[in-house]
């Protein structure tokens, strides 16, 4: 009876073993799912689109994508910082001295141009759109100049 007993527990704990190697190797895979699926939240291989209401979605139809432009301001002195602001659509921040990042809807002929040129450091991709500044659309251009011609005639 006493080696019955013996093999019984033996295959018990055997079979204990089996069972927890099985519930750490589901365990594991779990988590590399999660892990992966949350990469894939944060870097996603198609680029994110703002909503319809927002103006920069027909950029994002159109094909551009988001960016993020690390621009050295004292790189590219005072009057072509400037032009660089105007050209970017920054807020007017008044004088902008060394580096700063600047968001921005590029197709990838430009993005290809701005990489190259001079005074950026760096040109990183917001697929995830985790950099786009809600903005709305603006008024129709017909009621926008309605609304223009009318306060002009008072």
């Amino acid at each position: 009876m006493g080696a019955k007993k013996q093999r019984a527990e033996k295959r018990a704990t055997q079979r204990r073993r089996w069972v927890w190697l099985l519930v750490y190797a589901l365990l594991g895979c779990g988590i590399a799912a999660a892990a992966a699926y949350g990469y894939r939240e944060l870097y996603p291989l198609e680029q994110r689109c703002p909503p319809q209401n927002d103006r920069f979605h027909e950029h994002c139809t159109e094909g551009r994508k988001h960016y993020q432009i690390e621009i050295d301001w004292s790189c590219l002195g005072r009057k072509r910082a400037k032009l660089m602001q105007m050209a970017l659509g920054v807020q007017d921040a008044g004088d902008v001295k060394g580096v700063g990042w600047v968001p921005s809807w590029l197709t990838q002929e430009n993005a290809d141009i701005v990489r190259q040129s001079p005074c950026i450091n760096r040109l990183s991709p917001d697929t995830a759109c985790r950099h786009c500044a809600p903005t709305p659309k603006p008024l129709n251009a017909t009621s926008a100049g309605a609304d223009d011609s009318e306060s002009g005639a008072m």
